[in-house]
């Protein structure tokens, strides 16, 4: 008998963020191939990470196993976070720039 490994359900704040990420980093590739930032090739892998992980989604409510839930919960966090202190860097009271986790 095989064994079968446990799914999680992916949710709409888990992809949005996702998502963000990706054209985040897409952004971020752009401005290094223009000039206005250094190049670093981590931004490459990151997409191509967060690209892979799309690829096993494929939409609000797909089933993924563990270790990709848990990655593109890590992904989020990130996204949530960089979202947060971007806000408040250009001004938004702390109160308004939290509202970046609920995202």
């Amino acid at each position: 008998m095989e064994s079968k490994t446990k799914k999680y359900r992916i949710s709409e704040s888990e992809l949005f963020n996702l998502e963000s990420m990706r054209d985040h980093l897409i952004c971020m590739k752009i401005d290094m191939e223009s000039g206005d930032t250094d190049w670093d090739d981590s931004v490459l892998d990151r997409i191509s990470e967060v690209e892979s992980l799309l690829d096993k989604t494929h939409g609000v409510g797909s089933l993924v196993d563990w270790p990709t839930l848990n990655r593109i919960r890590e992904i989020k966090a990130e996204r949530q976070m960089i979202r947060y202190q971007r806000s408040l860097a250009i001004g938004y009271p702390e109160s308004e720039a939290a509202l970046a986790f609920l995202l």
